[in-house]
Order: C-alpha cells, then structure tokens, then sequence
C-alpha cells in the first residue's frame, strides 16, 4: 500500500536522511481478511459509528470509567491488544473505537466476540445509533458498516511480538534481574 522507495523518497525534515527513515519504515499494508492496515504481526482496526441523539453522548460517559477501569481485564481475556481508544467525536455525533492488535482481523472479531461482549455491549448499547449487541447475527455486517482503515498508522516498535511475548519477555527479564540482585547482595 505504502511505498518506499529509498532512492527517490524525500524525508518530510531536511536534517532526517533517507537512511535513517529506511531503518524504521514497517511496510503497511491491508489488512487479508477484513479492513484496516497490516504491519509484520500487528494490525489497526477503526470503527466510527453514530450516536444517538440527545442520549447517547450522556449514556456513554456515565459509563466510560467503569469500562476504563474493567478494560485490562477484558483485553488481558484476549491476548492479543496492545492498545484501545473508545471516544466520542464530533461534538458527541459518533464513537470512535480504535485498536491496535497482534494477529489478522478475523480471528481478533471472532475473539471479541467470545472474550468481550458483555463489556463491549456496556459501551455500545443505547449509545451507538443501531448497535445490536455482539452476540446478535448481525453484528458482523454492523462492524463492516461503520469500520475504515485508518490513512495513517505505525504498528510500533518490534510489530512482531505480541502482547503475549512482551509479558513474557518482563517476565523472563524480571526473574533475571531478582536473580542477579540476589547473587550480589
């Protein structure tokens, strides 16, 4: 999708050279099964949807800091989320729901759905314009209704590890660290 071609790109700053943007560039390109930018193991997934109005906008921020304070456990039931966005835009006419996650866009939908309905249908129910619920038949063609791919995206640093190898990795790097301290002390 993105282009770059080392021998003909500009750098936006004169001071950046070429070579330098070369080291980090990821290679976005479409997502394989579903909308949304792929870069190595990492894809973003954007959804903007109608509010409903006059209610909507109150109904969600009554909401919001329960579903800020439940979201590690809900996106831990995943595995595979390195961040989450869910706000209201537009003087509060739409959501915005943007994430960043390890795998293809299939199976993350698919593990939404088994791993995180009751706590999407809390921010979604009587706020989005038409939202049936995650468990309903119909929300497959409601995402694909209201989802876009994001024009501009960086997958982060080392776009192939998941959330799951970066909690081991602290892991592995913690255990190392208490065992060095307990040699020296």
């Amino acid at each position: 999708m993105y282009e770059f071609v080392p021998s003909t790109y500009q750098p936006i700053s004169p001071d950046v050279p070429v070579e330098e943007i070369a080291k980090h560039f990821q290679s976005p390109r479409p997502q394989t099964d579903g909308v949304g930018l792929r870069a190595v193991n990492r894809s973003e997934f954007t959804l903007v949807a109608p509010v409903i109005q006059p209610t909507g906008p109150a109904v969600f921020l009554e909401r919001a800091e329960k579903a800020c304070i439940e979201a590690p456990y809900w996106e831990n039931r995943l595995g595979t989320v390195h961040d989450l966005r869910v706000a209201l835009i537009n003087d509060g006419q739409q959501v915005l729901f943007c994430a960043t996650y390890s795998d293809e866009f299939k199976p993350y939908v698919v593990d939404v759905i088994r791993f995180a309905t009751p706590w999407i249908d809390y921010m979604f129910t009587d706020v989005a314009v038409g939202y049936p619920g995650l468990a309903s038949d119909d929300a497959i063609a409601y995402i694909a209704k209201h989802q876009m791919q994001a024009n501009v995206w960086y997958g982060g640093p080392n776009p192939e590890a998941s959330p799951r190898d970066i909690a081991k990795s602290i892991a592995v790097a913690t255990a190392l660290d208490n065992l060095l301290d307990a040699t020296q002390g």
